[in-house]
């Protein structure tokens, strides 16, 4: 037997919006994680890092300034995409009001 299937949208579709969210995990299975989150503009988080693997980073909404440390940083918007190495600190900035997912 499984498990039920799960719906939602995470930005205005037909199904039942999360909205606003200052974190929510979609998924934690086996380590790993599928995050949701929103922020606000002017909105940041500090330098920190992850040693469960590669973090991808998903822009659904929103423009944001994101670093990683000793390297450049990209400005990235809705539909960019950033990866992190396992461990590498980053951190980011948020230009004006996004929706992310990340999985990590």
């Amino acid at each position: 037997m499984f498990a039920p299937m799960q719906a939602g949208s995470l930005l205005d579709g037909r199904h039942k919006s999360l909205g606003p969210q200052k974190g929510h995990v979609l998924l934690n299975k086996d380590g790993q994680r599928i995050i949701y989150k929103t922020l606000e503009a002017g909105e940041s988080m500090p330098t920190h890092h992850h040693d469960g693997g590669d973090v991808l980073v998903i822009v659904l909404a929103g423009e944001l300034a994101i670093t990683q440390e000793n390297d450049k940083t990209v400005e990235v918007q809705a539909g960019d995409y950033v990866i992190f190495p396992q461990g590498a600190p980053h951190s980011l900035v948020c230009h004006k009001a996004a929706r992310i997912v990340i999985y990590r």
